[in-house]
């Protein structure tokens, strides 16, 4: 029960008062009843705690400070903005002390900074509401606010929301159009996590209740609230933090040592691999604590920030600090507990609207949970793109090389070289003239076309002198953003010289953006768009006027963000859009622009789902975009950060994600490229691309055994594709990650925390590429469980369960392995998936320890580009089941209304099975058939393997062994 501070001012610092919830027993005595009546009035539904304290004030009316005598990598910095002297940091009230190691600050927050609890912690419908008075301290940046209130709402067993806002005034919030908030009606009944707070100053302290791990906890330096400064700092449950971006992190597991990473949407090359803000803002992290359990956190917010991460005492946690110069401190929290629930409940949190009125887009089709969009099955095959191939010869020259190589090959791109003046909307028909004819000769071919779109509208006439109509009609429909004055646009530098920016955020925006789009399609008939240069970049600083000395192009404090200004090669921060000013919604420009890229590719082509791809994202961009990595450069580092870089979008809930093959900037070398090409065939979006003046890097410009080499491994993720796509039908219902790390299927092996040179697609199959120059083997790490060769089928040898491994990898191989327990869907490949999704199916069944629970895994298999194929069961959907003793077990869970007619895209049959660790005595009889009519399969079509307990079914696709009905296979 809370009672008022003032009842305990007496038991200083110590007090603490805890009311648990019990559920309610029967007992006839009338003291009970009442009594019991009294606490079902007061009790909560978790356990929560209050710590009641004291504060003396100094002489000067200030609160003295009080500073902390603990470690010194305990102190939370008082003085971010650096040039701290003992004077400037003792005139802000805050406590000074040089450290002895490097990292810890020397000006630091005393224990008596923040906010106390005013009038009592509040109960209302869904958990807790609490207000706040500022302690009497110097403000650190000016407009601190003297009262604010803290709501806590327990919305669901695993999620805990937590919001810091101003109750006088509204503030800006990442708005409702951006990304809709769950919403809760009722107080969760069995949360996993208990609550304490503390009065004096004001914390907060959030723990698993079944271990008591800290999921949050803001006792440690202290809570700010101003008008362009926030602060809070929190605990970790463990150093096993993940996540937060989008940065280069050199390893997926982030270092604690003091490091800093700013978040602020910025045209930013990765290739410098340095700590420089990128293309998207993701302020969301993943810890693993010490058992294996797994939490999240969520800070809702799109204003500019940093979050520095420290390692805190030996004895204690250590600790994550928020500094923002804007909004509200807005945190959702996951309690998982596994790591792969954490994704599935963040992806599960928004629901994302944007709608616009007559527009040929389908609002209600939009409005679905923030998981992942469906890809286009043709979207995950292999796609070749360079930044200027001059003109349409040299497109077509690169298309019929990659051609007459015989590497799978689904996408062609073409960058802004295709533009006239590179204006959006035009193509060059001096240097392009013929681009129509080359597009259907591609879609001749089965293959697609996606061109680049960039925000920049230029304001200059065509070429020839006639109105550029694009800004033509936009100035007259008042699409662009604006300046300060609200009806100016405003204008910067970009590739079309000078330029306006498309304010995606208004409606009509949105819809002048879908008409062009349309019309140009009239013109050159494009599969997708990729869409670049949204972060909104800009060559100048702010426009061609330059911004205002306002607080908003100049705060009173600048995150550590790249550049000495906040507009620094982006727009002027008081600039408008619909959904507020620049400085708020600049993180946003590239989700917004997802948005309406999204809706103008559902009016173009209004049954097909098409590919979005986008440079620049925010929490939710998932729903309507892939993403690739951005400008690296071809280098052996890059290729490995790579890594960590799409398994951190997969936690961002943006799971078609890849780097540039064989990188985009400078020049690479046949190894790398062989290696990179190796790696990149099982990044989930698979794309080579690289810069205007870089040496043509496509597979086909290389030696015959690089070719070779490409061609082998990209027909073996042609072959997995079936697998592939049933993994991104289940990110896109449940949330699930695609490429994965180690640690989520093994989270309680803490040899998988640190593994990020290797990754699994789903739970199956697990990837060890060569990330170095000159290596012919690499160290593979195998968790335990039962591992089998990808390409022979052999079981892993020797005692290799748990340890790390030394495997051959001569330069035309990758090592690939099949997971024991798993059953994964092929197809025999083709140069196209048009060609490919005719071929006859296979199963490879990779049995674990136990001959009775055997393997499973499941096939999700549509048209492959249909919007709404699982909404109106347009699909099928297949569970495989096999063990050692009873065979395999195909059972159609999901089916169109039969019958299905030859040449329906599931009138296939099965070609092969292979059953990996399978010990017989000798090869045995095999059956096959719909349950109730086996048949005896030919012996020619069986062999086996004793040695190394292979079974292999080959060449059955006269047997009919349809994928669309049930079947079983049997062996004897």
């Amino acid at each position: 029960m809370y009672q008022k501070q003032d009842d305990y001012d007496e038991f200083g610092d110590q007090s603490l008062m805890q009311t648990e919830y019990r559920p309610r027993r029967k007992n006839r005595r009338p003291l009970l009843i009442c009594f019991c009546i009294l606490v079902v009035f007061l009790a909560i539904v978790i356990p929560v705690a209050i710590v009641v304290s004291n504060r003396r004030h100094g002489s000067s009316g200030f609160v003295a400070p009080e500073c902390p005598s603990a470690d010194e990598r305990e102190r939370v910095d008082c003085y971010p903005e650096g040039g701290a002297s003992q004077a400037r940091c003792e005139a802000r009230g805050c406590c000074w002390g040089q450290p002895t190691t490097r990292g810890p600050p020397s000006c630091f927050y005393p224990v008596n900074h923040g906010y106390e609890l005013v009038g009592g912690l509040q109960r209302t419908p869904l958990g807790y509401k609490a207000t706040l008075r500022r302690l009497n301290t110097p403000a650190m940046y000016g407009g601190d606010m003297q009262n604010i209130e803290v709501t806590v709402e327990i919305q669901q067993d695993y999620r805990l929301h937590v919001k810091v806002s101003d109750p006088k005034r509204p503030r800006y919030e990442v708005p409702e159009a951006a990304l809709k908030r769950p919403l809760a009606t009722t107080l969760a009944e069995n949360p996993l996590y208990n609550l304490t707070f503390t009065s004096n100053p004001f914390s907060l302290k959030v723990t698993r209740n079944s271990t008591g791990a800290t999921i949050f906890d803001t006792s440690v330096g202290k809570l700010t609230f101003g008008d362009q400064f926030l602060s809070v700092s929190t605990r970790l449950a463990s150093s096993n933090l993940y996540g937060l971006g989008e940065h280069v992190h050199r390893r997926y597991r982030h270092d604690l040592n003091w490091k800093t990473w700013p978040f602020f949407t910025r045209d930013s090359s990765p290739a410098a691999g340095n700590s420089d803000n990128l293309y998207g803002q993701h302020p969301f992290y993943m810890c693993v604590e010490e058992d294996g359990n797994a939490n999240g956190v969520f800070l809702l917010n799109s204003n500019a920030m940093d979050v520095t991460l420290q390692p805190g005492a030996p004895d204690s946690a250590p600790i994550v600090t928020y500094r923002v110069i804007g909004g509200l401190l807005d945190f959702y929290m996951f309690l998982g507990p596994s790591p792969e629930n954490v994704v599935q409940q963040y992806m599960e949190m928004f629901t994302t609207s944007f709608q616009r009125p007559n527009s040929a887009f389908d609002s209600g089709a939009c409005e679905v949970i923030g998981r992942p969009v469906m890809p286009a099955y043709w979207g995950l095959g292999f796609q070749l793109s360079k930044w200027f191939y001059n003109n349409s010869q040299g497109l077509r020259d690169v298309i019929q090389r990659t051609r007459a190589t015989g590497i799978p090959y689904d996408v062609q791109y073409s960058d802004i070289d295709y533009m006239e003046d590179r204006k959006d909307f035009t193509y060059d028909g001096s240097s392009y003239g013929d681009l129509p004819d080359i597009i259907q000769d591609l879609h001749a071919n089965g293959q697609k076309y996606i061109i680049i779109l960039d925000p920049a509208v230029s304001n200059k006439k065509r070429r020839d002198g006639s109105p550029y109509l694009p800004y033509e009609t936009g100035r007259t429909a008042g699409v662009f953003v604006n300046t300060s004055d609200g009806k100016t646009p405003i204008v910067g530098q970009v590739w079309p010289t000078d330029s306006v920016f498309p304010d995606f955020t208004n409606p009509n925006g949105a819809q002048w953006w879908a008409d062009n789009c349309q019309d140009l399609h009239k013109n050159i008939s494009f599969d997708g768009l990729w869409i670049d240069m949204n972060e909104p970049s800009n060559f100048l600083n702010g426009s061609v006027s330059g911004c205002s000395g306002s607080t908003w192009n100049n705060p009173p404090f600048l995150p550590a963000i790249k550049g000495s200004l906040l507009y620094e090669g982006t727009l002027c921060m008081d600039a408008r859009q619909i959904w507020g000013s620049h400085y708020d919604v600049h993180s946003l420009y590239g989700h917004s622009m997802a948005i309406a890229t999204r809706s103008a590719m559902r009016g173009i082509l209004p049954t097909k789902r098409g590919v979005v791809v986008t440079r620049s994202s925010f929490s939710g961009t998932g729903q309507f975009a892939s993403h690739w990595l951005g400008d690296n450069k071809a280098a052996w580092e890059d290729m490995a950060w790579s890594i960590p870089g799409i398994l951190e979008f997969g936690l961002f809930g943006i799971p078609h994600v890849g780097a540039d093959i064989c990188g985009f900037g400078g020049n690479t070398t046949e190894e790398l490229c062989q290696r990179w090409m190796q790696l990149g065939a099982f990044y989930p979006f698979s794309r080579n691309h690289n810069t205007m003046d870089g040496k043509p890097q496509d597979p086909g410009s290389f030696s015959q055994s690089m070719i070779d080499s490409s061609r082998d491994v990209m027909m073996t993720r042609y072959t997995l594709l079936p697998y592939l796509y049933t993994l991104f039908y289940h990110a896109h219902v449940a949330g699930t990650t695609v490429a994965r790390p180690l640690l989520h299927e093994f989270p309680s092996d803490p040899k998988t925390w640190d593994v990020d040179r290797q990754f699994l697609w789903g739970r199956g199959l697990l990837i060890s590429p060569v990330l170095t120059q000159g290596d012919t083997t690499v160290d593979a790490y195998f968790p335990n469980a039962r591992w089998y060769d990808w390409f022979t089928g052999f079981e892993v040898e020797g005692d290799y369960r748990g340890k790390t491994v030394t495997l051959d990898a001569p330069l035309n191989k990758i090592n690939v392995h099949v997971r024991g327990g798993t059953i994964l869907p092929t197809q025999q490949p083709a140069n196209t998936t048009v060609y490919s999704r005719r071929n006859p199916m296979g199963l490879v069944v990779a049995l674990d320890d136990s001959n009775s629970t055997g393997a499973s895994g499941d096939l999700f298999w549509d048209d492959g580009e249909s919007y709404d194929s699982i909404e109106t069961v347009e699909h099928l959907s297949v569970r495989f089941t096999a063990s050692a003793n009873d065979g395999i077990n195909c059972q159609v869970d999901v089916l169109p209304v039969p019958p299905l007619p030859p040449g329906h895209w599931a009138y296939l049959p099965y070609g092969m099975f292979y059953v990996l660790g399978l010990e017989l005595p000798g090869t045995p009889s095999v059956k096959a058939g719909q349950p109730g009519d086996l048949r005896d399969v030919d012996s020619g079509n069986v062999q086996y393997d004793v040695d190394n307990k292979v079974l292999r079914l080959t060449n059955l696709a006269d047997m009919n062994l349809m994928v669309f009905n049930d079947l079983q296979i049997t062996w004897n």
